[in-house]
């Protein structure tokens, strides 16, 4: 990847962050008029102990360091570092999945959303998966392609579709026939996507 493109992401990311840090603080989950299915249970308890070890880093670091400049570069370091790791930690809470009378919304944070609607869905089912890869979207198979959206290593809901779906994100154009993805409380997801499935057919 060019360093251009690599500057570009974390542009975006930077403001993404900061974004999703303001709703957070405004108790203003981006979940229009459907049902949030929460991801963050994933991560949660790995961002808050990094939240914890900054927050103690800052005065350590000041107390150690006898220089004064050296001492403001750090805080202001520190400082971004702590206010980072909580918008990463916001963006996992206010941009859940979203359940709605016509489509499941699958999403990781703000960058990456995928429209399922109800009545494209053959099937769905819970499925546990690992994943090695630290990427977030990942394609896999040929012919019948898994699209998963990864969260902590793993996904542990499976969306198999009627015909294969184009997905545009800022990582790429995938096509795939399945996607999975990671949900804190499975069961509970596949039960209410089922009974929204339900619904939908009978409208």
């Amino acid at each position: 990847m060019r360093p251009v493109q690599l500057a570009r992401r974390f542009v975006r990311l930077e403001i993404d962050l900061w974004v999703s840090l303001v709703r957070a603080l405004a108790r203003r989950p981006d979940i229009a008029d459907g049902t949030p299915i929460r991801y963050a249970g994933a991560v949660s308890g790995l961002l808050w102990a990094f939240l914890l070890v900054s927050a103690v880093e800052i005065p350590a670091v000041h107390l150690i360091i006898p220089w004064a400049p050296v001492q403001a570069g750090a805080l202001l370091l520190g400082a971004w570092g702590l206010l980072w790791l909580a918008g990463m930690l916001a963006a996992h809470h206010v941009y859940p999945h979203v359940l709605t009378d016509e489509l499941l919304r699958v999403r990781y944070l703000r960058r990456v959303t995928l429209d399922l609607s109800l009545a494209g869905i053959r099937t769905v089912r819970n499925e546990l998966r690992p994943y090695d890869s630290a990427k977030t979207l990942q394609l896999t198979g040929t012919g019948e392609t898994t699209l998963a959206v990864i969260v902590g290593s793993s996904t542990n809901i499976r969306v198999d579709l009627i015909e294969p779906q184009t997905f545009h994100t800022p990582h790429g154009t995938f096509t795939a026939s399945t996607v999975v993805f990671w949900a804190d409380d499975p069961r509970a997801t596949v039960a209410a996507i089922r009974a929204a499935m339900v619904v939908d057919r009978a409208i």
